[in-house]
């Protein structure tokens, strides 16, 4: 018994729902895994080499604060937040404003556990 739908998205294209789907447009057709997560942008392992306060930044960019709302949070100029982004940006190896914020999300616990470790040190 197959638990997938088929929807028709538009003229040409189709998308099969269930636990795989088979996603077929003009010209093109692939096999997509929706048991499987996304690849998230970044490196976990740099983590590591971000500073304290550059994690703070990155946790409130997860939050989806402002340049200005992390900087009075953190009592730093723009300036001084957007040099951190830069910062963690290429430490992360990440390109975007928008994969950092992913990145943040999605490493959340890391982020917290890292940066309180670093307070009691």
């Amino acid at each position: 018994m197959n638990n997938s739908r088929t929807t028709a998205d538009g003229p040409g294209s189709t998308a099969t729902v269930g636990a795989m789907a088979t996603v077929g447009a003009t010209g093109t057709v692939g096999t997509l895994c929706l048991d499987e997560r996304p690849p998230v942008p970044g490196d976990p392992l740099a983590i590591h080499d971000l500073t304290p306060r550059e994690r703070q930044v990155l946790l409130l960019l997860g939050q989806a604060a402002t340049n200005r709302r992390i900087s009075h949070s953190l009592g730093i100029a723009e300036r001084t937040v957007k040099s951190h982004l830069t910062s963690i940006m290429g430490k992360l190896d990440v390109t975007t404003r928008t994969e950092a914020a992913l990145f943040s999300y999605v490493h959340h616990r890391v982020l917290v556990h890292e940066d309180s470790g670093a307070a009691a040190s």
